[in-house]
């Protein structure tokens, strides 16, 4: 009898069943010739690398793209062995259950195939009780296919009825044929940016779980506003909320409803609720929704970065079967605010003119300022949190406050959504649709609304998430016939219907109404609905997002740039530095034109176009220069021209947020450059490169993205001053200062104009204009015997407030390579130690010096870079991510100049061609002419 009563009392606190495993797996490939330790999660190229099966050195060492294609090309086994205990087999179902397995896989356990999969992104259970045996003699093993033979025996059994393009990826990827046939990392495929390394293996975390009522899986949540919102961020007036919590379990039973109690609550509140419940179940899934309201005052706001505090509440919900034996509970982080995607008609009286696209929270209209992400190594279980919160950090110290992940990656880790909830960062959701036309037969179907269920379920309740898209480029693809389309176009457009509306918006509205979908980007929105959700010009500037790519045009002037509502994605290419390159080149591949830069450039024309960028405004060094020394300028010059272009397109796009043309053009209300981060070391649109270290360009989002930006720009003969304010108060004491600089003096301004000036909240607006002939005297003082006066002097420009500087920009009247610049003669005056991590580097110059770089072999981070220097005497900090010493420092610090590059180079070339050809109108002729 005591013997009893000890187990019923065990039996009331004891909860779900997890036995999670710390067993040793094997890997073995297709036909047993190799055998090696396996990990979960993990992934085939990692345990091969571990296993020195594949050669030692870093993984994206040059070719290993193309001489690791046999991993994926081949199967692949994951085994172990594993416990079961009699206290797990006493429950009343047993579950196996994977959260990701990359991708298509039969699972077996002691001999039984308990099930397949063929998704990524699905978490897959399946019931083994049967198939299980008391002891540690359990045998688990997981089948890979190679991932290219599926997706290849996939297109041909598809194409057997009609084609869905692409065929193939282009040439100069590098990459596997059929992405879109597989639910898999599109990119792992390769991409434009990025190598092939089609991965295979668990690559998420496993259980084995037993219970006997509910396994609680995901929550859901969302808040409803039930007062005024305020009207400013960090208001003492808070609102009321109405919360609704939606649980999602495992159940034991197939069908019907389970009774038990349900206890929400909300740490730092007095909120800890218990009321009985029903859990309705179908197919195993058993569902719970519980509302309550929140009292004014009882939480704080989450606000998006540089508008507020991100205040988070632990919310835990437990689940109690009825006859109090079991329990399950889980715990999520949630923030309240309000997100609006306001598609409004611009004006009332002319629809004509468009609609707004622009976010609003907390009732604050807000600029989306930010990037896109990719995939932060193609191998997902290689990226580590340190690493995802280094890269998030230095989006946010960059004054971001959106980032858009890109449809051909993955869904993110929870680090991810986590860390961006903390730091304040917005998250632009794609789903995993990219580029492509994809299957709609029903199996297809099926498998991305369960991809797409499992997908809300788990990411919904955080705060960051802005909206659902859901496809990447995908309408505009189909409109613009990049894949031959056209030919039979109703048929293609009908499958789009079908797979992106009909399927993935019903099953997100259905999972998470709280947020917006927006079926493609770039897209019309609400016009594109409108017009059967494939517009006939989906890149209209008056609706929705644009994507905005040109290489052929200056990407010095805004007049390149279209003035778009929003632009989610835009940029240019640049080549890392060599720093980062060297590790995984070797001496033969230091030239811009050697098989090592064409191998690892997977943009097609890609060089040739970047070449041809740089040479509209600087020196290219000659083709027949192979020294390192020439090397090293080309890629400078590749920064300088990156970060320059994406400087003039950003704050084009900024100037805009006020105001229309009389076209109905403008209310630009966010810029998303393409992109934060690499994937590897190669050629992209990164501004901040594989590993971590800033490129030129991410230097340069901190200016152009400050909350206060003061942009000059040029109108003809007009010198135009435009101040932006993301603030939601004024500034009323500011002063503008306006310097004229000449590249051949280093004494001073040579024209100085001062304004004061009143700066409203949230307003682009133009402070001032100037004549440059009459106001600023440039005919006068920006002489010389063979220049252009445009050419010869330079605009810097300032904005103060008490004394504070609150934003400092710089405009160059003519080009680089037109301009009297010096040889700088730069030193390193000191290098003092301030703090652990922080160092004073000053400098000193004895002429004007454009583009002043400065790299370090130690990790970290400068105050500014990639700066003009208009004064004899420079001074910027220093903030190592790891120990070093002022030392260390000295000794490994490099400076580059423009005026360096430009006096080792000895002719005005670019690619051999004359000068004067990068002036005439046909450009685009030139570019893709044979002999060029």
């Amino acid at each position: 009898m005591l013997l009893l009563i000890l187990l019923i009392l065990v039996g009331t606190i004891s909860g779900v069943h997890i036995s999670d495993q710390n067993t040793s797996w094997t890997l073995t490939n297709g036909n047993s010739s190799i055998f090696v330790e396996g990990s979960v999660p993990g992934g085939v190229y990692t345990d091969l690398m571990k296993a020195k099966v594949l050669s030692e050195g870093d993984f994206y060492y040059r070719y290993n793209d193309l001489n690791y294609k046999w991993i994926g090309r081949s199967n692949w086994t994951y085994s172990t062995i594993f416990n079961v205990t009699q206290d797990l087999m006493t429950n009343s179902r047993i579950c196996l259950v994977f959260d990701g397995l990359d991708t298509v896989a039969e699972v077996i356990v002691n001999g039984n195939i308990i099930g397949n999969a063929d998704n990524m992104f699905i978490r897959y259970v399946f019931d083994v009780k049967d198939f299980l045996t008391v002891g540690s003699s359990n045998t688990l093993e997981v089948n890979f296919w190679s991932p290219v033979e599926w997706a290849a025996s996939k297109y041909e059994l598809q194409a057997e009825n009609y084609i869905v393009p692409p065929k193939c990826v282009d040439p100069a990827f590098k990459g596997e044929c059929h992405a879109n046939h597989i639910r898999k990392m599109q990119a792992s495929f390769s991409w434009d940016w990025g190598p092939s390394f089609p991965n295979m293996g668990v690559w998420k975390d496993w259980h084995l779980i037993g219970w006997n009522s509910l396994s609680l899986t995901d929550v859901l949540f969302s808040s409803t506003i039930l007062d005024t919102m305020p009207s400013t961020p960090n208001t003492d007036l808070m609102p009321a909320w109405n919360i609704s919590v939606k649980v999602f379990a495992d159940a034991t039973i197939s069908h019907g409803s389970i009774l038990g109690d349900l206890t929400v609550a909300l740490d730092g509140t007095e909120i800890e609720i218990t009321a009985p419940m029903s859990a309705f179940v179908e197919d195993h899934v058993a569902t719970l929704v519980w509302n309550y309201t929140v009292p004014q005052d009882t939480v704080s706001l989450w606000w998006p970065n540089g508008y507020g505090n991100q205040s988070l509440y632990n919310l835990t919900v437990k689940w109690q079967e009825a006859d109090g034996i079991e329990s399950s509970s889980k715990k999520i982080r949630v923030g309240f605010r309000t997100v609006e995607l306001n598609q409004e008609l611009v004006d009332e009286s002319y629809p004509e003119k468009g609609r707004y696209y622009r976010v609003v929270v907390n009732s604050v209209p807000m600029f989306m300022k930010g990037s896109n992400w990719i995939p932060a190594h193609v191998l997902p279980e290689l990226v580590t949190e340190k690493y995802t919160r280094q890269l998030l950090e230095d989006a946010r110290d960059t004054h971001q406050n959106c980032i858009r992940v890109w449809g051909g990656g993955i869904y993110e880790s929870e680090d991810f959504y986590r860390i961006a909830d903390e730091l304040g960062i917005l998250i632009w959701e794609d789903l995993m649709f990219a580029c492509s036309m994809y299957p709609t037969d029903p199996a297809f179907l099926s498998s991305v609304m369960k991809e797409t269920e499992t997908q809300i379920r788990r990411l919904q309740h955080h705060a960051s998430i802005l909206l659902w898209a859901s496809n990447n480029e995908n309408e505009a693809a189909l409109r613009g016939n990049w894949y031959g389309t056209a030919s039979n176009f109703e048929l293609y457009k009908q499958d789009y219907v079908k797979l992106y509306v009909e399927a993935l918006r019903t099953t997100v509205l259905k999972e998470d109404p709280s947020r917006e979908f927006v079926v493609s980007s770039p897209s019309n929105g609400l016009e594109s609905e409108q017009e059967g959700y494939v517009a006939q010009n989906p890149y209209d500037d008056l609706y929705g997002d644009t994507h905005y790519y040109n290489y052929l045009s200056d990407a010095w002037s805004w007049r390149t740039y279209p003035r778009t509502r929003f632009a989610s994605e835009y940029g240019f290419q640049s080549w890392p530095s060599f720093k980062t390159l060297k590790d995984v080149t070797t001496e033969e591949d230091w030239h811009s034109t050697s098989d090592m830069l064409q191998h690892r450039q997977h943009h097609p024309m890609g060089q040739k176009e970047l070449d041809l960028q740089i040479g509209l405004h600087m020196h290219l060094p000659p083709l027949s220069d192979d020294s390192l020394q020439a090397f090293q300028h080309y890629l400078y010059l590749g920064q300088v021209h990156q970060a320059m272009a994406i400087k003039t397109e950003s704050e084009f796009y900024r100037r805009g947020w006020s105001g229309l043309n009389d076209d109905g053009r403008g209310y630009t209300s966010g810029a998303l450059y393409w992109q934060l981060n690499d994937i590897w070391q190669g050629a992209s649109w990164a501004s901040i490169e594989y590993g971590g270290r800033w490129k030129m360009l991410h230097y340069y989002v901190k200016n152009f993205f400050s909350p206060v930006l003061v942009s000059p720009w040029q109108d003809y003969e007009k010198l135009m001053i435009t101040i932006v304010s993301d603030l939601t108060s004024d500034i009323n004491d500011a002063t503008l200062s306006v310097f004229v600089y000449r590249y051949d003096d280093i004494s001073g301004p040579v024209k100085t104009k001062l304004e004061n000036v009143t700066i409203p909240r949230q307003e682009a607006f133009v402070a001032i204009s100037y004549d440059l002939w009459d106001d600023l005297q440039i005919d006068q003082l920006c002489q010389t015997d063979v220049n252009d006066p445009e050419d010869v002097c330079f605009i810097v420009t300032e904005l103060t407030s008490l004394g504070e500087e609150i934003s400092r920009n710089f405009l160059l009247l003519g080009k680089p390579k037109d301009s009297p610049i010096q040889n700088a003669n730069i030193q390193v005056e000191s290098i003092e130690q301030v703090s652990e991590s922080l160092y004073d580097v000053s400098l000193s110059t004895d002429s004007i010096s454009l583009f002043v770089w400065l790299e370090t072999d130690i990790a970290g981070v400068f105050s500014d870079n990639g700066f003009i220097m208009t004064s004899k005497s420079h001074k910027v900090k220093f903030m190592a991510r790891e120990a070093t010493n002022v030392d260390d420092i000295s000794k490994s610090l490099d400076i580059m100049t423009l005026s360096e590059t430009f006096t080792s180079s000895t002719t005005k070339v670019v690619n051999n061609l004359p000068e004067k050809f990068l002036h005439e109108n046909d450009i685009r002729n030139l570019l893709y002419d044979d002999e060029f």
